[in-house]
C-alpha cells in the first residue's frame, strides 16, 4: 500500500501535452483559416470592381444616350435594376455642376433638391467629378466612406486588421466613377456606391468558425492528453506492482537460502 501511495497522477504531464498540443494545432488551424479569408476577400474585391467595371461602362454608354436624347428612361430603367445586385448601394449620373440627372434612390434625389452639391458631407465632388476634372476616359475605383453605414469593429481591432489583414477596413465602401460624354466632351459623370459589407461578414463569418474549431481543438487535446496521462498512470501503477512482486520473489528466495545454508552448516554445542 505504501508503494501504491508514491504513484502519482501525471497532472504535470497532462498538461503540458495538452498545451503543445492545443497550441500547435490551434496556430496551424489560425494560419489556414487566415490564409483562406485573405483569399476569400482578394477574390471578392476583384469579383466587385470587375462586376462594377461592367455595370459602369454600361450605365456611361446609357447616361450619353440619355443626354443625347433628353430621355432618361432606358438609363433609369438600368439603374433600378442595380438594387438587385448585391452590394451596390446607389447609382447616379450627375452633370459637371452637380446636378442629379438620375438616380437609383428617387427619394434621396428630393432630399438633395436635384443636386448632390447640397450634402457635401455624404457626396465627394471631388472623387465623384474626377473623371470629368482630368476629361479622361478611364474608369477610375476609389475607397470612399459613406456616413450612413457605420465601421465595423472597434477602433483597436481595426488597427489591427489593417495591419494584417485587410489594409482598407476604415473605408465602408468603394466609389466607381467614370466620365459620360457628349460631342466628345466630358459633361459630368456615372457613378456607382459598392458597399464592402460582404468583407465584414466574411470576417465575422470566418471568427465564428475559428472560434469553432479553437474550442473543438482544445476538446480534443485534453481528452487525448487525459487518455494518455491514465494510461501512463496505469502502466506506472502496474509496473511498480510487478516490481513488488518481484522483489517478494527475491525475497521469499533469499529466505529459502539462508535457510539451507543455515540447515547445512553444523551448528556445534
Amino acid at each position: 500500500m505504501q508503494n501504491d501511495k508514491q504513484v502519482q497522477f501525471p497532472y504535470a504531464y497532462v498538461l503540458v501535452l495538452f498545451l503543445i498540443i492545443a497550441i500547435l494545432a490551434s496556430s496551424g488551424a489560425l494560419c489556414y483559416k487566415y490564409r483562406q479569408l485573405v483569399s476569400q476577400i482578394d477574390e471578392f474585391t476583384i469579383q466587385a470592381k470587375n462586376v462594377s467595371k461592367t455595370l459602369i461602362t454600361t450605365y456611361a454608354d446609357a447616361a450619353e444616350l440619355a443626354y443625347a436624347t433628353r430621355s432618361t428612361d432606358q438609363l433609369l430603367s438600368l439603374i433600378q435594376e442595380s438594387k438587385n445586385i448585391k452590394g451596390i448601394k446607389e447609382v447616379f449620373f450627375v452633370l459637371d455642376n452637380g446636378t442629379i440627372i438620375a438616380h437609383s434612390d428617387t427619394e434621396k434625389t428630393k432630399e438633395l433638391k436635384g443636386n448632390i452639391a447640397n450634402d457635401e458631407f455624404y457626396y465627394n465632388i471631388d472623387m465623384i467629378l474626377y473623371p470629368h476634372t482630368k476629361q479622361s476616359r478611364e474608369l477610375f475605383i476609389f475607397n470612399y466612406f459613406v456616413p450612413d453605414l457605420p465601421l465595423p469593429f472597434t477602433t483597436i481591432i481595426r488597427k489591427y486588421i489593417q495591419q494584417f489583414l485587410y489594409k482598407d477596413i476604415n473605408t465602408n465602401s468603394w466609389l466607381v466613377t467614370k466620365a459620360v460624354y457628349a460631342k466628345g466632351k466630358s459633361i459630368g459623370t456615372i457613378n456607382c456606391i459598392i458597399v464592402k459589407t460582404p468583407i465584414y461578414d466574411m470576417m465575422n463569418s470566418y471568427y465564428k468558425e475559428l472560434l469553432y474549431m479553437l474550442i473543438i481543438i482544445c476538446g480534443a487535446a485534453l481528452v487525448f492528453s487525459l487518455c494518455t496521462g491514465i494510461v501512463l498512470f496505469i502502466k506506472q501503477k502496474r509496473v511498480l506492482q510487478e516490481v513488488k512482486e518481484f522483489s517478494a520473489h527475491i525475497h521469499d528466495k533469499s529466505s529459502q537460502i539462508r535457510s539451507i545454508i543455515k540447515e547445512a552448516i553444523p551448528v556445534k554445542e
